[in-house]
């Protein structure tokens, strides 16, 4: 399992740090921003990367075409940008520029999910499901500081197209190793249910584990960093344990990439009475409200309160914990929050 951090510290702007680092160290490696918010969020690079920074102004459709071209010159450009403008403004640009010809463009979603404070115009809850839809390209999302700060340059070791969604401003410490593809992080061990999360609500499901081992509920709880093609990883986890339940928490539209891979591996399976029961919490089908995380988190019930109440529920028993004696969240406290 990987080890945790000495403690649970938030992070200023880890993307930015790795982006800083990469491009350093790699020459072909090209920084582009397009549109002020996405300028904004790497003013923390510090010393200019030697290639520099390449600020474009709104218009994603034609930073795409701008990137697909530097990476048919031998660059591998990472366009940041916000999730929504990537997942809803040019995604066809993506499917046939980038992805068609399988071309190195990282894509760096911005507080894509309910990371974005200001409503449906920039939160993106479908980002990742309409990525993973796309042949050729690998879709990630950050979970905390390391999987920022070490999977950057995991990605850019592959070939294949990217997209990533990211914080622009902080994540929480979680993890002390950086992640890798192909495998789930394993952060706890048990043999009653199969609990996978990914970005922030894992987290939240983090919050929750510890009491829940206290309480004699044996969980295994993995963490999707590449959440793109997550089927056989999961195959394995299943392989590996008769659970009771199979749960994933991911802050997407339902259903997320997490729960549609593991309704698919669970659909092989051949005795259904052998089968373990499938829990997905994600955003049901609506738009979500703006706020700031924690409330939006709570209000859709992707919290560790809500995790709780969806396993007590799931196995028909109380378990013995209360949501209130919980430790408080790496994001912020949910009645701090905003809404709109």
């Amino acid at each position: 399992m990987s080890p945790p951090p000495p403690a649970a510290q938030t992070r200023e702007h880890p993307h930015a740090d790795a982006m800083s680092a990469l491009a350093a160290e790699r020459p072909e490696v090209v920084c582009v921003t397009c549109g002020p918010g996405a300028r904004a969020a790497l003013d923390r690079l510090g010393e200019p990367p030697p290639q520099g920074l390449i600020a474009l102004p709104e218009g994603v459709e034609g930073a795409v075409a701008f990137c697909a071209g530097l990476a048919r010159e031998g660059y591998r450009p990472f366009l940041h940008a916000s999730a929504a403008a990537l997942a809803r403004g040019a995604y066809e640009l993506i499917a046939t520029q980038v992805a068609a010809p399988c071309l190195p463009v990282r894509l760096v979603g911005l507080d894509g999910g309910l990371l974005h404070e200001g409503g449906v115009a920039g939160q993106a809850l479908e980002d990742l499901g309409l990525m993973c839809r796309l042949p050729n390209l690998v879709a990630a999302e950050g979970g905390d500081a390391a999987d920022l700060l070490g999977g950057l340059r995991l990605l850019d070791d592959l070939s294949a197209p990217v997209y990533l969604r990211a914080p622009a401003r902080h994540a929480p410490e979680l993890f002390g190793d950086p992640p890798r593809v192909g495998t789930l992080r394993a952060l706890s061990e048990g043999a009653e249910v199969l609990l996978v999360t990914s970005g922030v609500c894992t987290a939240e499901a983090q919050r929750l584990t510890a009491a829940l081992k206290a309480a004699r509920v044996s969980v295994t709880h993995l963490h999707a960093f590449v959440v793109s093609g997550a089927g056989p990883a999961l195959r394995e986890a299943l392989a590996g344990g008769a659970y009771k339940l199979v749960v994933t928490m991911e802050a997407h539209l339902s259903p997320g990439p997490l729960a549609a891979a593991a309704a698919a591996v669970l659909a092989e399976g051949v005795d259904a009475r052998a089968l373990p029961t499938l829990v997905p919490l994600s955003v049901q089908q609506t738009f979500a409200q703006g706020g700031a995380l924690p409330y939006l988190l709570r209000k859709y019930g992707l919290d560790a309160g809500a995790l709780l109440a969806a396993l007590e529920a799931a196995l028909k028993r109380r378990v013995g914990v209360s949501a209130a004696d919980l430790p408080p969240s790496p994001w912020g406290r949910a009645e701090g929050g905003w809404p709109v």
